[in-house]
């Protein structure tokens, strides 16, 4: 290269930079490009292990044509439409009453209320006018849909507090307070009762009248499975305020599920695509149905998701991801309380029970396993099955967890018993020991949690759910809402004369 040009030399030396540098971003590119679809594919296998879909053989919804009195529960404004938009169709079409009953205002979304008024740190006029929007919304989507104004009731309690309400704040002298709103109370000028206080009391109270004054044969609520809290909470409210109307025949209770993390898959606009459940859910305690919709029905519904455009610019994708081709119910499987004998051993391991001669023993409630990575890596805190059983004294709740109980856990059982117009309440809670806990409590994969009959009042009928927590932390795993028919087994006893 001496006896080059100066333009030649310059040209070389040009060349190979140019040559090392293409090599080297080819090099890294490779590799950022390789972790990538290697991160890609470990997500697609993971949420595929929990999201994969049964067989394409869901029944139909039985007897759908029948239902001429339907009640919808949504926890939040839009949940009504994605969950049953069509079924209210169909129902109005044949001439029937549809009532719609929107639990919140959805005015605790911090993110959306930053978007929606662009402001970094919202003030509570801004979640209340929030609040004020989404109902608006919820009127003008189901006006699209058939229904008037006059068939929609807004309670006005707490979003994200509906939970607060079921475990914590049952009593009107309680109330719960809003983060957001800041109200103890209801204040919403449209709402059913605007002076409501934030009690679980007072909620129930709310459902029960309408239960009374509407008479539905058919209930649509949210599943117990739901990741949601208020989901969660809502459709146990719901099932609560039915076991405690006691009509015959008793209205069918349809359960739909939204929150979940591999639900709906696949996700996005696709009106032609099936809704399906998620296999981990399709066990003997759900039975999983759908309802057809045709294309008109299915286009109208998209119209109405698409007007609830506050949530459109955070949300948009997920709400139309249940604008498909059926939508997707559920109906709890009954099983019977176990019988027990009252003179046996106090034991959480189900199957050392004694039970009455011809009973299987059988959970009340099945849960999936694994549905979160916390869950993944202690099973400990990750249920699997609920079993109910009961003595002429007290009953028992067993939870079967994925692996052994763990020290560092806290679990809490927590029972609601319907009675008339009593509502018991009893909790226990096992706080995290350092040492093993009693074999009374804890053996292996079961805990036990005993409640005495005579503080629960003798009842028919109570609503059970067990938690698994961190100490200071989230929940980690809740195995739903079970609402369970003790029968006449459960009677005080008659003194001797």
């Amino acid at each position: 290269m001496t006896g080059a040009s100066p333009v030649a030399r310059a040209r070389s030396r040009a060349r190979g930079p140019i040559v090392r540098w293409h090599w080297k971003t080819f090099w890294r590119a490779s590799l950022l490009l390789g972790i990538l679809l290697a991160a890609l594919l470990s997500a697609s296998l993971y949420v595929g292990r929990l999201s994969a879909l049964p067989a394409l053989f869901v029944d139909d919804l039985a007897g759908a044509e029948s239902i001429h009195r339907l009640l919808i529960v949504a926890p939040h404004p839009d949940d009504e439409v994605i969950a049953a938009g069509g079924l209210m169709q169909q129902v109005l079409a044949r001439g029937g009453e549809v009532r719609v009953v929107v639990l919140t205002n959805g005015d605790g979304s911090l993110t959306g209320t930053m978007l929606e008024f662009r402001r970094p740190y919202p003030r509570s006029p801004h979640y209340i006018q929030a609040g004020l929007i989404r109902q608006q919304e919820s009127l003008q989507a189901l006006a699209t849909l058939g229904l008037a104004p006059g068939f929609v009731d807004f309670l006005g309690y707490p979003d994200q507090g509906l939970r607060p309400l079921w475990f914590d704040h049952w009593d009107d002298e309680d109330p719960y307070r809003s983060p957001f709103t800041g109200f103890t109370h209801g204040a919403y000028p449209l709402s059913l009762n605007p002076s409501a206080v934030y009690s679980g009391h007072s909620l129930l109270q709310d459902l029960r009248a309408i239960l009374d004054d509407f008479r539905p044969d058919a209930i649509v609520a949210p599943h117990p499975t739901d990741s949601h809290p208020d989901h969660w909470a809502a459709g146990a409210f719901t099932a609560l305020a039915l076991a405690l109307r006691r009509t015959d025949p008793a209205p069918r209770l349809l359960l739909y599920l939204v929150h979940r993390g591999d639900f709906p898959v696949p996700r996005g606009d696709l009106p032609f695509a099936p809704l399906l459940p998620p296999l981990r859910l399709v066990n003997d305690s759900f039975y999983w149905q759908r309802l057809t919709l045709p294309d008109e029905m299915v286009e109208a519904k998209g119209q109405a998701t698409n007007l609830y455009r506050s949530q459109l610019p955070l949300l948009g994708g997920f709400l139309r991801s249940f604008v498909r081709q059926n939508e997707l119910f559920c109906e709890l499987t009954p099983h019977a309380v176990l019988r027990l004998a009252e003179d046996q051993p106090v034991t959480p391991v189900v199957g050392d029970w004694v039970v009455a001669e011809g009973t299987e023993v059988h959970p009340i409630l099945e849960d999936s396993k694994a549905d979160s990575v916390p869950q993944e890596l202690g099973s400990g805190a990750d249920f699997v099955a609920l079993y109910v059983g009961v003595t002429p004294t007290e009953m028992r709740v067993a939870v079967e967890l994925a692996g052994t109980s763990s020290p560092f856990i806290e679990y809490r059982a927590f029972v609601r018993a319907a009675d008339g117009d009593e509502i018991a309440k009893a909790r226990v809670i096992y706080p995290v020991r350092a040492l093993s806990r009693p074999r009374s409590q804890a053996q292996g994969r079961f805990l036990l949690a005993t409640f005495p009959l005579e503080s629960l009042g003798y009842p028919r009928t109570v609503v059970v759910s067990v938690e698994a927590k961190y100490v200071r932390g989230g929940v980690v795993d809740r195995i739903g809402w079970a609402l369970v028919d003790l029968g006449d087994g459960t009677s005080p006893p008659v003194a001797a004369p």
